[in-house]
C-alpha cells in the first residue's frame, strides 16, 4: 500500500515550481520595464542634483557680468538664488519691481546661460557613502538591471531547458496536492505519483537551489540597499556605463574637443562596431576612441590615465575580430604583461597568448591559432616572423617608451609596424609639450601627416598644430569625460623635526648626496624620532577609523622598510622594481579583497604605473618626487574610473629642509606641465629652453642648501 503524501507540502512544491517557470519566464520580458524604472530614476537624481547646483549658486553672481544689474531688487522679491530665478519667465522678472524691461532681458539672458553652463559642468557622481533617497532609488534601479542582464541569456537557456519538464513533472505531482485528487487515483498510480513528487522536489533542489543562475538572479529582486551599494562601490565603472547607455540625456561625460574636422568627425562616428567579443559596454567617449583607432587605422591614443585605454585597445581587436580579422599583438612594458593578460580574458572572448623572451613555441602557436599575443619590449627583439606573415593590428601600451629613434627596443618595433596593417599607440603621458618626440611617432604612424607637422610646427599656433595632428592623435582628460569622478583632496603635512632628525639631515647635506638627503626624518636609528614616521601613523589610525585603504609610495627600499616595521601585518609584501609582474599583481590582488586599514607599501616607479588600485582611497608619498608626471602617474593608480570615494593624497614634508625648495620646483614644473601638455604645442621648445637655461637644478638645490645651513650654523 502507498504511502500517504503530506498534501500541504506537496502544494507549496508544486507552487515554487510554478513560481519558477513563472520567474524564467517573465525574465525574457521584464528588461524593457527595467529600463523605464531606470530612466524614471535617473530623472529624479538629475533634477536633484540640477535643482541643489543652481540652488547653491547666490544671484550675486548676476554681478559679475558687470552689466548694472541691481540685485537688491531680486533680493527684496524673496528671490536668492539662481534655481528659483530660473523658474521665472521673462515677463515675470519684468514684473518685480525696480526691474523694467531693459534689467529683466539682461537677467533672463544671463541666467539663461548660467543654467547651460552649469548643466555643462554638472557632476553626477551617486554618492553610496552618505546617499540621499535618489542616491539610493538609482543604485537599486542599476542594481537590478545589471545583475539580470548579466544572467539574462542564461535564464532563457534554463526557460528553454526546463519550461516543459517542469510543467510535466507539476501535472504528475497534483495528484498529491490534495486528499481529493489522491482519493481518485488509482492505487497503481499511487506509486508513480510519489515519486514524480520526489523528483520534482530533486529537480529544482539541482537546477534552481542557491548558488544557481536562478538564484543569483532571484536574489537581485530580494537584496537590500546595503547590499545594492556595496554592489555599486565593486562595480562602479559598470553602473555608470549602463546609466550612460540607457539614459542617453542623462550622461555623465561630455563631449571633448577633437580638433578634428567635421567631415572626418562624422566619418568616424558613422562607424559600425560589432561587440559580441567583448564582454563588457564601453563609455561613450570609449567608443568614439575605438571608431577613432579602427577608421584612422594607425593612431595614438593619448587618454589620461585612468581613462581605460586598455579596454578601449581591447575593444578595437574585439571589433576587427568580429569584422574577420585574426592576429592581434600588444606590446607593454613587462610590468604589466600579466595584467593585460587577465584583463583579456576578463572583458573580451579573445583568446590570448603570451609571449615573453625568445618563446618561439609560444609563438607559433599564436600564428597558427590567432587572437592576441601580448608581448613585452624586450621580447620583441628576441623573435622573428616570417617574412610574407602580416597581422591585422599591433597595439602598443606606453609608447613613450620607443619615442626615441636610437633605442633598440624603438629599431627593434619597426619591423612590426611594417608588418600590421593597423596600429594602436597608447600613452597617458602628454606628448604634445616635446614636438620632436611626438613628430616622430606620428611619422611611425602616418607618414603624410609627419610631413604637415614638420612643415609648420616652427611657425604655426598651438591650435593649428592641434587641428593637423588630430587625424593621428586622440587625447581625452578626466576632467572632460568622467564628471562623476569624486573629489580628488591634496594635503601637505608638514613635519617639525626633532633633534635627532636634524642632527642626521645636517649630515646627510653636508655630504651632498641627494639621494640621502631626500630621505630627510627617515634616517634616524628609532622611528619614534621621526616626524614623518609618527605623521604616517596617525594617518594611517585616521584612514582605518574611516574604513579606508592605503598606498604609501616612496622612491627609497629603506624607506618602505621602515614604513612596514611601523605600521607592521597590516602591511602587504613591498612592491618593487624587482619583483615579478605576476608576484606584484598578486599582492594588488589581495590588497583589493583585504579589510579597511590595509597598506600597500610601494616604490613609486614600479607601482605608479600599469596598476589598477581603486581599493585604496588614501595616498601618502614619503618624500616630494622629481618630477609631477611620477606624482601624477601614482595618483592614478587609484583616482581613476571606478573609484567611488573621495581620493586623499598625503605628501609628508619636513619644515625648513629641502623639501621645501623640491615642493617649490615641482609646483612650477606642475604650473609649465599645465600651461603646455594640453594647450600648446609649441611651448615644448619653450620648456627646452628653460630646462638649458636652469642647468643642473638637482646640483644647485643641493648647493643652495648646504649654503643656508653653513650661515645658519
Amino acid at each position: 500500500m502507498s504511502t500517504r503524501p503530506d498534501f500541504n507540502e506537496t502544494k507549496k512544491l508544486i507552487d515554487r515550481a510554478i513560481g519558477i517557470d513563472n520567474a524564467l519566464n517573465n525574465a525574457l520580458h521584464t528588461q524593457g520595464r527595467e529600463v523605464t524604472a531606470l530612466r524614471q530614476a535617473a530623472d529624479a537624481f538629475y533634477n536633484e542634483k540640477f535643482k541643489a547646483a543652481l540652488t547653491e549658486l547666490d544671484v550675486e553672481i548676476l554681478a559679475q557680468g558687470k552689466q548694472g544689474i541691481r540685485i537688491s531688487y531680486l533680493r527684496n522679491a524673496g528671490i536668492n538664488n539662481i534655481y528659483r530665478l530660473s523658474a521665472l519667465s521673462y515677463y515675470q522678472i519684468e514684473a518685480i519691481s525696480g526691474i523694467g524691461a531693459q534689467n529683466a532681458k539682461k537677467i533672463y539672458e544671463t541666467t539663461k546661460q548660467i543654467v547651460e553652463n552649469t548643466k555643462a559642468k554638472l557632476s553626477l557622481r551617486i554618492n553610496a557613502e552618505t546617499p540621499t533617497p535618489t542616491d539610493d532609488a538609482l543604485i537599486s534601479a542599476l542594481f537590478v538591471l545589471i545583475v539580470h542582464d548579466s544572467l539574462r541569456a542564461d535564464m532563457k537557456r534554463l526557460f528553454n531547458e526546463n519550461h516543459r519538464p517542469l510543467l510535466n513533472m507539476v501535472k504528475e505531482a497534483k495528484a498529491a496536492s490534495s486528499g481529493f485528487r489522491w482519493f481518485f487515483t488509482s492505487g497503481g498510480r499511487k506509486e508513480s505519483v510519489i515519486s514524480s513528487v520526489e523528483e520534482l522536489e530533486r529537480f529544482i533542489y539541482e537546477r534552481f537551489g542557491e548558488g544557481t543562475v536562478y538564484d543569483r538572479y532571484t536574489w537581485a529582486d530580494k537584496a537590500d540597499i546595503v547590499d545594492r551599494r556595496a554592489h555599486f562601490t565593486e562595480n562602479s565603472a559598470v553602473y555608470y556605463t549602463t546609466l550612460e547607455k540607457h539614459c542617453k540625456n542623462i550622461s555623465t561625460a561630455v563631449a571633448p574637443k577633437t580638433g578634428l574636422s567635421a567631415e572626418l568627425l562624422k566619418a568616424i562616428e558613422a562607424e559600425v562596431l560589432d561587440l559580441k567579443y567583448l564582454k563588457a559596454t564601453l563609455r561613450s567617449y570609449q567608443e568614439f576612441g575605438v571608431k577613432y583607432a579602427i577608421h584612422q587605422k594607425r593612431t595614438l591614443l593619448g587618454d589620461e590615465m585612468g581613462l581605460g585605454k586598455t579596454f578601449q585597445a581591447m575593444a578595437a581587436m574585439a571589433a576587427l575580430k568580429a569584422a574577420g580579422k585574426h592576429h592581434f599583438m600588444v606590446v607593454c612594458p613587462a610590468s604589466v604583461l600579466i595584467n593585460w593578460c587577465r584583463e583579456i580574458e576578463k572583458h573580451s572572448h579573445l583568446g590570448v597568448t603570451k609571449i615573453h623572451g625568445a618563446d618561439e613555441e609560444a609563438l607559433y602557436n599564436w600564428r597558427a591559432n590567432g587572437d592576441i599575443a601580448v608581448t613585452t619590449f624586450e621580447s620583441i627583439s628576441r623573435f622573428t616572423l616570417p617574412e610574407r606573415f602580416t597581422f591585422d593590428m599591433l597595439v602598443v601600451d606606453e609608447a613613450h617608451y620607443v619615442k626615441n629613434p636610437d633605442a633598440l627596443r624603438t629599431k627593434a618595433m619597426q619591423p612590426l609596424l611594417k608588418k600590421a596593417e593597423s596600429v594602436l599607440y597608447m600613452s597617458g603621458t602628454p606628448l604634445v609639450n616635446r614636438v620632436d618626440e611626438m613628430c616622430f611617432l606620428v611619422k611611425c604612424l602616418q607618414p603624410d601627416t609627419h610631413a604637415r607637422l614638420e612643415r609648420v610646427k616652427s611657425i604655426s599656433t598651438a591650435e593649428q598644430f592641434k587641428q593637423e595632428l588630430a587625424p593621428v592623435y586622440l587625447r581625452r582628460t578626466r576632467e572632460e569625460v568622467l564628471t562623476e569622478l569624486p573629489e580628488l583632496i591634496e594635503k601637505e603635512q608638514w613635519c617639525d623635526l626633532g633633534s635627532a632628525e636634524k642632527a642626521v639631515y645636517r649630515e646627510a647635506v653636508a655630504s651632498g648626496n641627494l639621494m640621502a638627503i631626500r630621505q630627510v626624518s627617515w634616517q634616524v636609528d628609532r622611528l619614534e624620532d621621526s616626524s614623518k614616521a609618527m605623521r604616517l601613523k596617525e594617518i594611517w589610525e585616521n584612514a582605518k577609523e574611516q574604513g579606508r585603504k592605503i598606498i604609501v609610495f616612496s622612491f627609497f627600499r629603506n624607506t618602505l622598510e621602515k614604513v612596514r616595521e611601523l605600521l607592521g601585518e597590516v602591511c602587504l609584501d613591498t612592491i618593487s622594481g624587482d619583483i615579478s609582474p605576476a608576484r606584484r599583481q598578486e599582492i594588488v590582488d589581495a590588497f583589493n579583497k583585504a579589510e579597511a586599514g590595509a597598506v600597500l607599501v610601494s616604490q613609486v616607479q614600479a607601482g605608479g604605473t600599469g596598476l589598477n588600485i581603486q581599493a585604496a582611497s588614501v595616498i601618502v608619498f614619503c618624500e616630494p618626487q622629481l618630477t609631477p608626471a611620477i606624482e601624477n602617474q601614482a595618483v592614478s593608480r587609484a583616482y581613476r574610473m571606478g573609484q567611488t570615494r573621495d581620493v586623499i593624497v598625503h605628501r609628508l614634508l619636513a619644515d625648513d629642509t629641502i623639501d621645501e625648495r623640491m615642493l617649490e620646483i615641482l609646483s612650477g614644473k606642475q604650473r609649465e606641465f599645465d600651461s603646455f601638455a594640453d594647450e600648446s604645442v609649441i611651448g615644448g621648445t619653450q620648456l627646452e629652453a628653460k630646462k638649458a637655461e636652469e642647468g643642473s637644478w638637482i646640483t644647485k638645490m643641493v648647493k643652495e642648501e648646504q649654503e643656508r645651513l653653513k650661515t645658519e650654523q
